[in-house]
């Protein structure tokens, strides 16, 4: 397994990085880049915002493209041409 160098006292103080366990083996520390704040949406990720409403009442899961996803998800898809 690879390993890096950093020093865990930066890491642990820059919010623009998270550290934690895995619950699959709790010796292993993932290092991520931290999630985006609240009310941000990343540039990329615009595309696949959901409108209030938009996919009210979508529930269960259902068959989109031969696979078995959530219905919100199929209802996005389809509205986002995705």
């Amino acid at each position: 397994m690879a390993g890096i160098y950093a020093n865990l006292a930066q890491l642990m103080a820059s919010r623009e990085m998270s550290i934690s366990r895995t619950p699959f083996n709790p010796d292993i520390v993932v290092l991520k880049r931290a999630s985006f704040r609240k009310g941000e949406v990343p540039a990329h990720l615009k595309g696949y915002l959901i409108k209030s409403g938009e996919c009210a009442g979508r529930t269960g899961t259902t068959v989109y493209k031969g696979r078995l996803v959530p219905g919100t998800a199929k209802c996005v898809a389809e509205k986002h041409g995705k």
